[in-house]
């Protein structure tokens, strides 16, 4: 290849993209009532996390959606935009994103190939299996691998507040506290990740562990969530200054494609992108975020959960705001096959 090629062609394209509106897109409130309406007609079924007590106490009736674009616009429909909930394994992307900016080297975090394991195990914890590392960033392990670059949690909460633009951003306590006295796999697989060599001792995986619980009972609403999708959505960049690497943002984006939300991704990428990736990350607070690259992002809210520990409206709110908010002619099932599918899961 004639050297430079490959990067002409590449920034080439990068000079070919427009950012389209909302409207451009589609995209109303009234339209969105609509989604939103129909979202929580559909998610009829599931039950909120209770493997963590703190959150068995939220409200499983409140429900938000929260979508923007690149040019500033933001629309928001539902009871639940107010709601200040723990993030949970939604933050794992930004954790990946962190570790990588502080220089971490990715194939020091984790592999990146999908798994049908659950978040919650890994086949680092098999020695039979000879790895040293975690099989994927966005599974507990993985996130636990990338929370090892936290050297002062305030730095790293900075961090969240800075791509959310709320500096009052902070880790709801109670949460937290409830998290470290039922996280006995969680720990069980830090240990494993110093007995491999990720970590070079048992205190260092501990605080690793205890960081990653503090970093997934950060609060947040879904707007909070989506101004920090925006950032990703615009390659690192917020008010036209780049605050972090596109590579290390691309790193984050193919991961949510592969495994975002859990041993289910494949099933609702199906159903919500057709032919294209979906760029999700869902956790068992209730949210679940996408993000579009050059459109936009958006991110539900709903804290009933299927088996898989994906939002229930969540899922389903899916469907139509990824097909607007993705870029068009992309090769999608039929709404007959889509409604078809729906109907089996459903009834099931």
């Amino acid at each position: 290849m004639k050297e430079g090629l490959l990067k002409q062609i590449l920034e080439g394209r990068k000079r070919l993209t427009l950012s389209s509106t909302l409207i451009d897109m589609g995209v109303t409130q009234a339209l969105l009532n609509d989604i939103y309406d129909w979202s929580n007609s559909m998610a009829t079924y599931g039950e909120v996390a209770s493997y963590i007590p703190e959150l068995s106490r939220v409200d499983p009736g409140k429900t938000a959606i929260v979508i923007g674009d690149l040019n500033g616009n933001i629309l928001a429909v539902g009871n639940g935009i107010e709601v200040k909930v723990s993030i949970q394994s939604v933050i794992k992307p930004f954790l990946y994103i962190y570790a990588l900016e502080k220089g971490v080297p990715a194939n020091q975090i984790s592999f990146i190939e999908a798994t049908a394991l659950k978040f919650n195990t890994d086949a680092v914890m098999q020695p039979d299996q000879l790895k040293n590392i975690p099989g994927h960033p966005l599974n507990n392990a993985g996130a636990i691998s990338s929370a090892g670059s936290i050297a002062d949690f305030e730095d790293f909460l900075n961090f969240m507040r800075m791509l959310t633009d709320n500096e009052r951003l902070d880790v709801m306590v109670n949460v937290f506290e409830s998290e470290m006295q039922t996280n006995s796999n969680n720990r069980a697989i830090a240990r494993r990740l110093a007995e491999t060599g990720r970590f070079p001792n048992q205190n260092q995986s501990d605080k690793a562990l205890e960081h990653y619980t503090k970093a997934c009972a950060i609060g947040v609403t879904a707007y909070d969530i989506t101004k920090a999708c925006l950032v990703l959505a615009n390659g690192g960049r917020k008010n036209g200054q780049q605050i972090i690497k596109e590579d290390n943002v691309v790193r984050a984006i193919n991961a949510m494609n592969t495994y975002g939300l859990y041993e289910h991704t494949g099933e609702i990428s199906l159903l919500a992108a057709g032919s294209r990736a979906l760029s999700c990350k869902s956790g068992v607070g209730g949210l679940i975020i996408n993000v579009d690259p050059g459109r936009g992002a958006f991110c539900t809210y709903g804290p009933r959960l299927d088996s898989a520990g994906n939002s229930v409206f969540g899922k389903y709110a899916l469907i139509p705001l990824n097909n607007l908010l993705a870029a068009p002619n992309g090769m999608r099932l039929s709404s007959e096959e889509i409604i078809r599918s729906l109907s089996t899961e459903r009834s099931n």
